[in-house]
C-alpha cells in the first residue's frame, strides 16, 4: 500500500546549533511495520524513545563502515512520536562530515535505520513484537531492512526559518541491532555484496 502525508513543521534552532552542520535531514527512524528481518516496533516502544532520541549521534551504516567506523557523523536535533505513522527524527550532519552530507544529499544515503538494545519481545502473528527497547542511534544507510524505509526530506543550511510542507512517501520501517553484531541472512547478504564491490575497485579502496 502507497500513501502520502503532509506535515507542518517550524523548526526552531539557534544559530549556534546551525552553525555546527553542513546539512540537515529528516524522516520516520521507526514504524509499527514489519522489517525483512521479521520484527517490528510497538507503538509504546516508540513514544519512550522519541522522548529520549534528541542528541542522540548520527552514525553511518551502525559503524561499520570500515573508514569512519562508531564515530559520529552527526546528531539528532528533533524527535517526535507520530500516533499512527512512528518515530520522526529530525538530524544536522556535522560540518566535518561534508563529503556525507552530499551523499545524502545526491540520495545514495537515502535509509534510515536505528541501533539500540532490545529488552523484551514476544511472537506476535508470525513477527516478533518489540515491547521494550532502548535506541541509541540513528543511522545513514543506502539501503535499510525495508527498502522503503527512507529520508523523506533534505535542508541545507539554515533550518532556522518556516518550513511548511515535507512529503512521506510509503512506509518507512527499520532495522535493529541486539548486543551482538548483526549476523541475519539479510545483512550478511548485504555486506557479502559491499565487500564485492570493494574488491572490485582499483586498490580496494571504498
Amino acid at each position: 500500500m502507497r500513501w502520502e502525508t503532509c506535515l507542518s513543521i517550524r523548526p526552531e534552532l539557534s544559530k549556534d546549533v546551525d552553525d555546527e552542520f553542513a546539512g540537515f535531514f529528516e524522516g520516520f527512524a521507526a514504524t509499527a511495520d514489519p522489517d525483512l528481518e521479521g520484527d517490528r516496533f510497538s507503538e509504546e516502544v516508540m513514544a519512550r524513545n522519541a522522548e529520549t532520541l534528541t542528541g542522540r549521534p548520527v552514525l553511518l551504516m551502525h559503524g561499520r563502515n570500515p573508514e569512519l567506523g562508531p564515530t559520529p557523523v552527526g546528531r539528532v536535533v528533533g524527535a517526535a512520536y507520530l500516533p499512527g505513522k512512528g518515530l520522526w527524527v529530525r538530524a544536522g550532519v556535522f560540518k566535518a562530515f561534508a563529503h556525507i552530507w552530499r551523499l545524502v544529499k545526491s540520495g545514495f544515503l537515502n535509509a534510515l535505520s536505528v541501533g539500540g538494545f532490545i529488552k523484551r519481545f514476544r511472537e506476535q502473528g508470525g513477527f516478533r513484537l518489540i515491547e521494550d527497547a532502548e535506541v541509541t542511534e540513528v543511522s545513514l544507510t543506502p539501503r535499510g531492512a525495508n527498502p522503503r524505509a527512507r529520508i523523506t526530506l533534505t535542508v541545507g543550511k539554515s533550518l532556522d526559518r518556516g518550513i511548511n510542507l515535507s512529503y512521506v512517501t510509503g512506509l518507512e520501517s527499520v532495522p535493529k541491532t541486539f548486543e551482538k553484531t548483526l549476523d541475519t541472512p539479510y545483512f550478511s547478504r548485504y555486506w557479502a555484496r559491499l565487500r564485492s564491490q570493494r574488491d572490485k575497485r582499483p586498490g580496494g579502496g571504498v
